[in-house]
């Protein structure tokens, strides 16, 4: 019987030492990814919301490669959502090289941005869709092959 036991405690020990290790990793990431300075894919740098507006709450975050497209995902919280965007959509406009893919409305909440550009990797596209709501946003930029169409 105290064979079973030790053998039982052993075990509960490993998976919250688990646990524990798994949860530092995410937070860890979770927390680079709030205070990273910018946003790489590739050959492409572009600041991130954080080095534009200052650091946010980071909720949720992702990282995905599907038929050849690149896609990284980061939700932040913000009590600041539209100024946020206001003054990161104009960085990427005025200095990052971004055009508009579709009509922005930032009056209207919940909605979406689109913004994209060509890569500096020859042949690929990088698009960053902003979707937000009253309390946050997440950004999605995605890198691949593909061409756009601006928004005049």
């Amino acid at each position: 019987m105290k064979k079973g036991i030790k053998i039982f405690l052993i075990v509960c020990a490993c998976i919250v030492g688990l646990g524990l290790i798994g949860g530092t990793a995410a937070f860890l990431m979770v927390g680079n990814a709030a205070n990273a300075e910018e946003y790489t894919m590739g050959s492409d740098t572009i600041k991130s919301i954080k080095a534009v507006v200052e650091k946010r709450n980071v909720t949720s975050m992702s990282t995905e490669i599907s038929d050849g497209v690149r896609t990284e995902s980061v939700h932040y919280q913000s009590d600041s959502v539209q100024e946020d965007l206001v003054e990161y959509i104009q960085y990427l406009r005025d200095e990052a090289g971004f055009q508009l893919t579709q009509d922005m409305d930032l009056t209207q909440i919940p909605s979406t941005v689109q913004l994209g550009k060509e890569s500096e990797d020859p042949g690929e596209i990088l698009i960053l869709t902003i979707d937000y709501d009253p309390f946050g946003y997440t950004l999605t930029l995605k890198k691949g092959k593909g061409s756009l169409t601006f928004y005049d």
